[in-house]
């Protein structure tokens, strides 16, 4: 799967505002390109186009704490990853480019 850099940016920046509105906090749009980017990654690697949320959060876990984000100081959860993979999926839909995960 790829991923359009214009559509990638765009949402990235719709999402990081959306999840910033609805958790009444600040997500950097970095934060949400950087999950895109690695969600690419895992649905090609494990050739699972179609991975549940979930278990989508917990592939991302490791691999974001590998890359610096500050998970174990709370800054980042799994429940805000789960959050940022619902307005994604929002906004995917909006772009006429729907995906379709497992519930």
């Amino acid at each position: 799967m790829t991923l359009d850099k214009n559509i990638a940016q765009e949402g990235a920046d719709w999402i990081a505002e959306m999840v910033s509105e609805d958790l009444g906090g600040f997500v950097p749009s970095e934060l949400v390109d950087l999950i895109m980017e690695f969600e690419v990654k895992i649905r090609d690697e494990s050739g699972d186009q179609e991975l549940d949320h979930q278990s989508m959060v917990m592939k991302l876990v490791p691999l974001l704490e590998e890359d610096g984000v500050p998970m174990k100081d709370g800054a980042v959860t799994p429940y805000l990853i789960a959050e940022i993979l619902h307005w994604e999926d929002e906004f995917f839909a909006m772009a006429g480019r729907p995906r379709i995960i497992r519930s």
